[in-house]
Parts: structure tokens; C-alpha cells; sequence
């Protein structure tokens, strides 16, 4: 199917950014365009942008001793479910580095259908899975 501007959304994403708070902006527009170019709702939008905003946070602030500053984005859609992963590239640790804080997670689950955080030695994902109802693909 097509887009009113005759072209076809694509069914994936991909965004590398710098591991700084600042890059938020930048992944939430561009985030939220794709999400409308699939047909998402102006909620479905919000909600899906905002969960990502909390795990690009997350992976700003909690990777100890990186061996790059970056994040890498990857979204994609299929069967009606929009899927959007990050990925840093350092390991988690227990340590906090400021103290309030610690409703990132609660709020990303009542956000999107499914969160799931994969924690390794070359990094940590953080895959977030939402359904979206009146897409264009799919």
C-alpha cells in the first residue's frame, strides 16, 4: 500500500547516534516519522516514542567503560507490530550515577506490549515490541 505522497513506507529503520542525552531529539523525530509513515496513531506515536526516549536514557547512563559513545537504533515492522531495538556498547552495571530516577522501565511496560533487556560483554539491548492498530503495511 502507499502513502499519500505516493511513496511506500519503509518496514525498517536504522539510526546511529551519539551517546548523549542531546541525541534524544533527533531519534524521537525521526522515530516518530517512521511510525507515521507506517500509519501509526498520533498515540500509538507517543507512546512508542516515548518508551524509546526512556531506553535511549537508559542507555546513555548506564553503560560502564564503552568501547564506543554511540547507540545504535534499529526499528522494524512486521505482521502489525512495530519492534525497535538499541544497543550500546558497554556492560551494565548495579551502580546508579544519579539518585532519583528508576521509573524508566515501569513506564516502558505500560508503554509497549514487551520490553526485553539482553546484557553481554560487547553490550546491552533493549528490545521494545508494540502493536499498533491501523497500520499501513502489514
Amino acid at each position: 500500500m502507499q502513502t499519500r505522497l505516493g511513496t511506500t513506507p519503509a518496514s525498517s529503520f536504522q539510526l546511529r547516534l551519539k551517546a548523549r542525552p542531546d541525541s534524544a531529539f533527533l531519534l524521537r523525530a525521526r522515530l516518530s516519522l517512521w511510525l507515521g509513515e507506517l500509519g501509526a496513531r498520533r498515540d500509538e506515536v507517543f507512546d512508542v516514542a516515548l518508551a524509546v526516549s526512556e531506553a535511549f536514557a537508559n542507555a546513555v547512563e548506564h553503560p560502564h567503560e564503552p568501547t564506543a559513545r554511540q547507540i545504535e537504533v534499529e526499528g522494524c515492522f512486521a505482521d502489525g507490530t512495530i519492534t525497535v531495538t538499541l544497543r550500546d556498547f558497554g556492560t551494565w552495571g548495579e551502580e546508579r550515577q544519579r539518585e532519583e530516577g528508576g521509573y524508566g522501565f515501569p513506564l516502558m511496560r505500560q508503554l509497549v506490549d514487551a520490553v526485553e533487556v539482553d546484557t553481554g560483554s560487547a553490550g546491552t539491548l533493549i528490545t521494545l515490541r508494540r502493536r499498533i492498530a491501523t497500520p499501513i503495511l502489514g
